[in-house]
């Protein structure tokens, strides 16, 4: 018995990893949206590696706003990016790490 506890804790572990993944999944797709009243205090981008893009590169932009006393950022598209502004306030509307609206 002693010699196999060690593969007893590694499954233990795993089967704890999966299972703490399958509840991030599960509030993150099916669990409710949250509106909260916010202010744009970040903008960035960030370029990493592609091979599939022509240049090398890839951007990716993140806007980050300010709920109470926490900050939140959000991957945004190209598009979007250029809408927010720094010290803009509004109700943010998101679910788990997603943006949907912001108005």
């Amino acid at each position: 018995m002693p010699e196999n506890l060690m593969g007893y804790i590694g499954v233990a572990i795993t089967v704890i990893w999966f299972v703490g993944m399958l509840v991030w999944f599960f509030r993150r797709q099916y669990g409710p949206a949250k509106s909260v009243k916010a202010t744009v205090v970040n903008k960035q981008v960030t370029e990493s590696f592609s091979k599939y893009s022509a240049t090398g590169k890839t951007n990716h932009y993140y806007v980050t706003f300010q709920i109470g006393s926490k900050r939140r950022s959000f991957k945004v598209s190209e598009f979007s990016y250029n809408g927010y502004h720094k010290g803009e306030t509004g109700t943010l509307k998101f679910k788990g790490d997603r943006l949907i609206d912001f108005h």
